[in-house]
């Protein structure tokens, strides 16, 4: 089965649902879908063990499927909003030995 990921501008999850969301700002992570009426914010909210999110800073969701919760693809943006890390200059080169002869 090839799962794919969803854009929250395009669909939003049902109320309660169970589902995977990523924010470029925290990662992946397994929660729910929840409407919360409010007149100065999106009411639309992902809420995990981490916290509660708004609509406006999850950009894909999917739904949680127990029986492939280890198939998880990575979304779209993820390349993109990874932060590269400099190797020093003093640390490129290594010297590896093999062992097996």
């Amino acid at each position: 089965m090839i799962r794919k990921w969803i854009a929250t501008n395009y669909y939003l999850p049902e109320e309660g649902q169970k589902i995977y969301y990523f924010s470029p700002q925290v990662g992946i992570f397994r929660g729910e879908f929840h409407v919360i009426p409010s007149s100065f914010a999106n009411p639309n909210k992902f809420s995990s063990n981490h916290g509660v999110l708004d609509a406006d800073d999850v950009p894909y969701w999917m739904p949680y499927d127990h029986g492939l919760k280890d198939m998880i693809p990575l979304p779209p943006d993820y390349k993109n909003n990874c932060d590269e890390v400099s190797i020093p200059v003093n640390s490129v080169d290594f010297t590896y030995y093999s062992t097996l002869d």
